[in-house]
């Protein structure tokens, strides 16, 4: 069942205020439906079958040619008395019309046949009739033979009670709908400001704190999350401060270093220590990069992932690597272009340097774009497949320039895809290799 429910909160609230209003006015509407039933019911049994008792009994008192003239001498505007031969014409004889006239006949202690009750607007031969008020007849055989007939007019038909109520029902249900849904989406409106930001902050975004609005329960979480965001912010920006600094100060050292060892007569001893100095100021710069990238707040766009991935394939090309890439149909995401395109060559430098070559594919599966980028390399342990992104980590332990750098670019590639909302997973091919799968969250901006 929680299937059918919306996923939106603004849309649960409607869709269950509006059930609500909807069950209580047709409780209500059969209620009255009923009650009407009710009433005509009484009309019959008390009012007009005890007018009908206390006019036989009379009428035994008044001589015979004045009693037709004595019962419509009675008559009111919406009362009409009279004695006729024939019981009252009844357009359609209907079991709850049945069912009156045995329970009259019963009150008045006679024979079911010498009632008649008729719920309509008169007989189809009475044209003057039609279009007035509901019509009770009540009917009582006298002795003689004659039929005493009262007819009543009700205020209103019941049908017509019927269609006003469910009028009301209908014009009730319009009101209240453009009121939920206007007070909804305006009481919401902070929750969906606070799903924004928090989208955008996890992407890697500068957001503004907040306003702090809405109910107390909206208020406080937005109270809270500002105060997160704040926190987050002062720890990111004094750990980059820290790195960089380090990787900074490390410099002066480094190139004291050198000087120093230009000056050393060169044998097996400096040209060692020379290449350790080049690859200790390799370290630095990469932790220098890497923090630029951290620490990076530029605003997200619409981008055609597929020309930006297409256009990367193509710099490769021009420089000779065996990088293929069939391009499809466009993908557009929300995403920093720069950010983007350092971690997709990150990855696809680590394919051509284990692996000779690399495939690039690109697909959509329901919310994210995956990139793939596959390579024919020696492939990963599965027990070094989460520590290949810890910085500085490299699983070719000869430190060789041919083989890579200095173990951060896929750390930087999956900094970048997680500063976006997405996530890097690294899997073994059944026929040898290694596939990167990066995936982006085709999110809307925020308008």
């Amino acid at each position: 069942m929680m299937r059918w429910l919306p996923r939106g909160l603004a849309a649960r609230v409607i869709g269950l205020t509006l059930l609500a209003l909807l069950v209580s006015q047709a409780v209500s509407y059969f209620s009255f439906r009923h009650s009407s039933e009710d009433f005509v019911e009484r009309m019959i049994g008390n009012y007009m079958g005890q007018t009908v008792a206390a006019l036989d009994s009379s009428l035994q008192y008044v001589e015979p040619e004045y009693r037709s003239q004595m019962v419509r001498s009675l008559s009111r505007s919406r009362a009409e008395y009279k004695l006729q031969a024939q019981p009252p014409a009844c357009r359609a004889r209907q079991s709850v019309e049945q069912r009156y006239a045995r329970d009259l006949a019963r009150r008045l202690n006679v024979k079911a046949q010498r009632v008649r009750v008729c719920i309509d607007a008169g007989s189809e031969s009475d044209g003057h009739r039609r279009g007035r008020p509901e019509m009770l007849a009540v009917a009582l055989q006298r002795s003689g033979g004659q039929w005493l007939v009262v007819e009543q007019n009700l205020p209103a038909r019941s049908a017509h009670w019927a269609w006003r109520a469910l009028r009301n029902l209908v014009i009730t249900l319009v009101i209240m709908t453009v009121l939920v849904i206007v007070a909804t989406y305006r009481f919401t409106r902070p929750l969906r400001d606070l799903a924004g930001a928090a989208e955008r902050f996890g992407r890697g975004e500068k957001i503004e704190p907040l306003s702090v609005r809405g109910s107390d329960e909206i208020r406080r979480s937005i109270i809270e999350f500002n105060h997160m965001h704040e926190r987050i912010e002062r720890f990111v920006a004094g750990r980059t401060r820290l790195v960089a600094a380090l990787a900074h100060d490390l410099r002066t050292p480094i190139t004291a270093m050198r000087i120093r060892l230009e000056l050393m007569p060169e044998d097996d001893n400096t040209r060692a220590m020379a290449v350790a100095l080049e690859d200790m100021s390799q370290m630095s710069e990469a932790a220098l990069t890497f923090m630029r990238e951290e620490a990076s707040v530029e605003t997200a766009r619409r981008v055609d992932l597929t020309a930006l991935v297409d256009a990367i394939c193509e710099d490769y090309h021009a420089l000779g690597a065996a990088v293929t890439f069939i391009a499809k149909r466009p993908l557009v995401v929300a995403c920093r272009p720069p950010a983007i395109r350092r971690a997709l060559r990150n990855v696809i430098d680590n394919a051509l340097a284990y692996g000779k070559n690399a495939r690039v594919g690109l697909r959509n599966e329901q919310d994210v774009v995956i990139i793939e980028v596959q390579d024919s390399g020696p492939g990963i342990a599965e027990a070094d497949m989460a520590s290949v992104f810890d910085a500085f980590v490299r699983l070719e332990t000869s430190r060789s320039r041919e083989t890579g750098g200095v173990g951060l670019g896929l750390a930087i590639a999956r900094s970048i895809i997680r500063s976006h909302g997405g996530e890097i997973t690294l899997r073994n091919l059944a026929e040898g290799g290694l596939a990167v799968h990066m995936s982006l969250p085709q999110a809307r901006l925020a308008t």
